[in-house]
């Protein structure tokens, strides 16, 4: 053995780490430093101990940080968790809190393109207000306060951008008695004229309401992906091979007997393949209408010879 061989111990996971870097600083080279989408710049923190993770491994623990930024919801299941991050790195960064990962968002479109993998390609901007009310009509500040953290904590993780002068998405909870709380949506955004009816189950309504947000921020960011709705007629519809596909929102206080005539009236329709209830209260109803061909004009002036008003919004149709 030499005397090299004796003192020097070789740290084949600092080598690594090394070639890593090199690696990163030739792709930043190549592609330009900076990646101008903030949503590529991914931060894995040191653990409780303090000890910063070696830099293949926060490549990896970044990797679906970046996933849950920038692909639709619904398609986010279809990536693998053998997906290796390396491929699309354009720098890694170690300091003294964690490591700073970088990807490269040309590889990341062109991977997901070739995947058929639905994306978004920008950041959504959003101005979400929250507002919540009891059944007295008083406001419930503090709750709303917490359902608005909790909201501007998912928005920022899943890619949103939060930002006063974007479209506002104006949630407004009221409860309409003990285990039923009404939501309608104002603002302008995409889901402008939404809303719904809910009954509250056992357990904490707070962790039920915080559910509640998520999914209204994930409608609202994923109609901004590569896959998603057409528009006819001025309301949102998605369109299929033999048909469209939209929301129908219906606001007017009737009776069970009212609503049974007016729903029958336009099942007959021969335009009308279906007609499935979202949710129903007495003052409001929502449902997901399909139907055949490509024209939906014409359910305007249906409901207006019956003395409604209905408009077309990003979402779909809303009737008052």
């Amino acid at each position: 053995m030499t005397i090299f061989q004796k003192h020097v111990k070789i740290d084949v996971r600092r080598l690594k780490q090394l070639a890593l870097l090199m690696m990163s600083l030739l792709i930043s080279s190549a592609y330009g430093y900076a990646d101008t989408d903030s949503r590529m710049i991914v931060e894995v923190a040191a653990n409780e101990q303090g000890q910063v993770p070696a830099v293949q491994e926060a490549i990896e623990q970044a990797l679906p940080v970046l996933w849950d930024r920038v692909v639709e919801d619904s398609a986010r299941m279809s990536l693998s968790d053998k997906i290796k991050g390396t491929p699309f790195l354009l720098r890694v960064v170690p300091h003294a809190g964690g490591v700073q990962v970088t990807f490269n968002s040309q590889r990341v479109w062109q991977y997901l393109d070739e995947h058929e993998i639905a994306y978004l390609k920008e950041a959504p901007r959003l101005n979400l207000q929250i507002q919540m009310i009891n059944q007295d009509d008083n406001r419930m500040p503090k709750t709303a306060g917490a359902i608005l953290s909790y909201g501007e904590e998912i928005a920022l993780a899943r890619g949103m951008v939060l930002d006063q002068h974007a479209p506002a998405l104006v949630a407004n909870w009221r409860w309409l008695d003990a285990s039923q709380i009404y939501l309608s949506v104002q603002g302008s955004s995409i889901l402008a004229g939404y809303s719904e009816t809910r009954s509250v189950e056992t357990g904490d309504p707070l962790a039920q309401l915080q559910a509640w947000v998520k999914e209204l921020l994930l409608k609202v960011r994923d109609t901004k992906s590569t896959d998603v709705v057409g528009v006819v007629a001025g309301a949102a519809v998605q369109k299929h091979d033999d048909g469209i596909e939209f929301v129908l929102t219906i606001e007017q206080a009737s009776s069970l007997s009212e609503q049974v005539v007016l729903e029958d009236s336009l099942r007959q329709n021969s335009r009308v393949k279906a007609m499935i209830p979202v949710y129903l209260s007495r003052t409001s109803r929502q449902y997901r209408m399909l139907l055949q061909g490509e024209d939906d004009a014409w359910i305007t002036a249906w409901f207006q010879r019956r003395g409604m008003q209905i408009i077309p919004t990003p979402y779909g149709w809303l009737v008052q």
